[in-house]
């Protein structure tokens, strides 16, 4: 080991971390962006008579804003997008070339750290980041997507599984519903989107005597009734124009 560390003595080697920063990319929107990183902040180079305009993440919230030199550079607030979904912004200027000081930029996700030099000419106009994710990061929202999609088709395959489909219509034809059909809970009846006034809807007693019952309209002309009668009526007009329609579950049929 003492031979080793005498090596690297006589040849000059001195042993320290390397730190690989990525380049800043322009995209196709004009932005230059540097990837974001805690340890190797980036330099902005503005102009007098210009302002740099730097983008932050959509969503995020500035909490505090503090610049080294506050006399010889101008910042401002600014925000762009839709009111649930705002990118915020801060607007720089300097006043003089040949300027250096840094800025810190504190938000409800993380902090910003950049060194601010002015120039006399070709100023960043539009700068934002790119914000990298860890690889285990990434898998864990690609397992997550997995798992609620997953968990979407069995519930669809579930409720289509409870669905009850036996029944039987009788009756006048310009009142028979479209489809008839129960979940366990609740029964519904879809009637055609042409029927310009609906039917009166009762449930129909084993007596065979009318009874109101509760239900309640979809936009999509259906009724949804609570609870699961075995049998139930659509009636429209009165007297000797009077139409009827009965609707029969057939239990123990699927």
């Amino acid at each position: 080991m003492l031979r080793l560390i005498q090596s690297f003595f006589v040849l000059g080697f001195v042993l320290c971390p390397v730190v690989i920063v990525a380049a800043p990319v322009v995209g196709t929107d004009g932005v230059l962006r540097y990837v974001y990183s805690e340890r190797t902040p980036p330099t902005l180079s503005c102009t007098p008579l210009f302002v740099c305009d730097l983008a932050l993440e959509p969503g995020e919230t500035i909490v505090n804003v503090a610049v080294g030199d506050s006399v010889r550079w101008l910042i401002a607030p600014a925000s762009s997008g839709t009111a649930d979904r705002l990118t915020p912004h801060l607007l720089i200027k300097p006043i003089d070339v040949g300027l250096r000081t840094n800025l810190v930029v504190t938000t409800n996700r993380r902090a910003y750290e950049m060194l601010l030099a002015s120039r006399a000419s070709d100023p960043l106009l539009r700068v934002g980041f790119i914000y990298p994710r860890s690889v285990s990061q990434t898998f864990e929202a690609v397992r997550l997507q997995g798992r609620r999609a997953r968990a979407r088709e069995a519930s669809s395959k579930m409720t289509a599984a409870k669905m009850d489909f036996a029944y039987r219509v009788s009756g006048d034809r310009h009142l028979q519903p479209l489809r008839v059909f129960n979940d366990g809970t609740r029964t519904y009846v879809q009637m055609p989107v042409t029927l310009q006034q609906l039917p009166v809807l009762f449930a129909v007693e084993s007596s065979g005597s009318d009874a109101l019952v509760n239900y309640r309209f979809t936009a999509g002309h259906a009724y949804v009734i609570d609870g699961v009668p075995e049998r139930l009526a659509l009636m429209d007009g009165n007297g000797k124009r009077r139409r009827r329609t009965e609707i029969v579950h057939r239990e123990g049929a699927r």
